[in-house]
This record gives C-alpha cells, structure tokens and sequence, in this order.
C-alpha cells in the first residue's frame, strides 16, 4: 500500500498535537488514537514517539455506504506519526488507493485525499 509521507518541522508532541486540531479545522475527526509508544512501554519495550490518529467523518461515511457497502471496511484512515533518526515523520494512507475497487467513491476519495493533504501541510 502506497501512503504520503512527510518529515514534520515540528518536534513529535507538538506535531500530534497540530494534527489534531487540523484534522477538525479539514472537517475531519479522530475516532480513535492508538498510543503505540505508550503499548510498548507496557511490554517493557522504550520508544520514541509512536502515534496513531484514525480519521473519518460520519457524513463521508454514509456516503460511502451509499455507494457501496463494501467499502465500509476502509474508513477510517490513519494517520501515522512517529519518530526516527531525530526527525517526526507523518505518514498517511491514501484514499483513492484504498476507494478505487469500490463503486462510485473517486470523487469522494479525491476530497478526502484533499483534506489529508490539508492535514499534513499544518506540520510540514
């Protein structure tokens, strides 16, 4: 699976946090965060920052099983933050790659990727 990834200008806690408010400011919401890096420590295994920010909206998800109900297995999309080498990398999966095999969804994947697209430029 391809995904858009970028190196964040921000340190990591200050680069979830902008993507959280971004993702509501693109009419988006987190509908679940995985701490990765907080599951680890639990395990004894110490990380650097290690987030997931699962993204969709309620209103895109009926139109998606509007138009084909299988492709309910797709949202919500993640966004992928984590750090590596001294540098915040966000990383985030592409819509119309995961849409295209389903009916009557390009336009919506386009407008999703476009608001993702929105989403990343906040930390880049």
């Amino acid at each position: 699976m391809k995904v858009k990834e970028i190196i964040s200008k921000l340190g990591f806690p200050q680069t979830v946090e902008i993507l959280e408010k971004s993702v509501s400011e693109n009419g988006l919401k987190v509908v679940s965060f995985i701490d990765a890096q907080a599951n680890l420590k639990k395990i004894g295994i110490e990380s650097g920052g290690n987030k997931i920010l699962e993204v969709f909206n309620p209103k895109l998800a009926k139109e998606v099983f509007e138009n084909d109900l299988r492709a309910g297995i797709v949202p919500p999309l993640r966004i992928y933050v984590y750090e590596e080498s001294g540098m915040t990398h966000v990383a985030a999966q592409i819509a119309e790659e995961l849409f295209s095999q389903y009916n009557g969804l390009i336009d919506l994947s386009r407008k999703v990727d476009g608001m993702i697209d929105s989403i990343l430029l906040s930390v880049k």
